[in-house]
């Protein structure tokens, strides 16, 4: 596998070869794009070449905003800005274009995947996903990557098995998986059996992942209730031995992006960790 990191996240510069710079003294071979506007040809043009020249897979191009907000013109604005998205990332040849598939409450928050609402689970709800999926992928038509949804516990993406279900109602070839486990840990029953979890997503999904992100998650010690909170990879119960040795048996140059982290030492920790898993299990980093 390639392991990365959103090193922007500490980084405070969207410059490409600070970037690059970064990503070969952490050791990483893999990244999320730095921000880059649409029309911005030149820019575009650095970010693939400095990418290139370094051999650091841009791991995906992220799109996270609300393609079923309920206001028909934030709606429009958001399927739009997937599209134009979904078109960069097929240019910078990026892994993936990344997204959820959005929610009916009229949030565009997606830092911690809210999204609740009733009707993200009904029949309308999986009929406007497959529309607007299909309407982006028709307008685009990506040849060198992949739009790709992410599993979130408050969307009708919640489990593989929807997952598997959508990509075969919507049989399209520009649509494939980005694989973040932590998110479908939502029940108790999951929580103590990460490693089954794990292996039900590869053994449903493997022919369509393309790129996997690095988190864990806990329960909140507080709660009287259910209640998950994530944590850094490492303190948590997600069997990590099972998802990197899943990972590397598809493919040794998948993406495994570590994200949601404030401090490069945090960054350190997870990515220590990580290796240490890889090393045990004969995968590569």
């Amino acid at each position: 596998m390639r392991l990365g990191a959103t090193i922007g996240d500490y980084l405070e510069t969207e410059d490409p070869d600070a970037h690059v710079a970064e990503c070969r003294r952490q050791g990483y071979r893999a990244a999320p794009c730095p921000e880059v506007d649409f029309g911005d040809r030149e820019r575009i043009r650095d970010i693939k070449r400095a990418f290139g020249d370094a051999d650091i897979v841009i791991g995906e191009v992220a799109a996270w905003v609300n393609a079923l907000h309920p206001d028909e013109t934030k709606r429009r604005a958001n399927r739009n800005t997937i599209a134009q998205t979904l078109a960069l990332a097929d240019e910078l040849e990026a892994v993936c274009c990344a997204t959820i598939v959005g929610s009916y409450d009229g949030s565009d928050n997606w830092d911690s995947h809210v999204g609740h609402h009733p009707h993200n689970f009904s029949q309308e709800g999986f009929d406007a996903v497959v529309e607007w999926v299909r309407q982006v992928l028709n307008e685009v038509n990506p040849q060198r990557t992949r739009l790709t949804l992410e599993m979130s516990p408050w969307t009708l993406l919640d489990s593989p098995e929807i997952y598997l279900t959508l990509l075969q109602t919507i049989d399209h070839p520009g649509l494939a998986v980005h694989l973040d486990p932590a998110n479908a840990v939502r029940e108790p029953r999951i929580y103590y059996n990460t490693a089954e979890m794990i292996n039900r997503c590869f053994d449903l999904l493997g022919p369509w992942i393309r790129s996997c992100h690095a988190k864990d998650v806990h329960f909140a010690l507080d709660a009287r209730t259910v209640a998950i909170e994530e944590v850094l990879p490492g303190r948590g119960v997600l069997d990590y031995r099972t998802y990197v040795s899943r990972i590397e048996q598809l493919s040794p140059d998948m993406p495994l992006i570590i994200e949601h982290l404030a401090t490069e030492p945090e960054y350190k920790e997870v990515s220590d960790f990580i290796r240490g898993v890889a090393a045990e299990v004969g995968a590569t980093v």
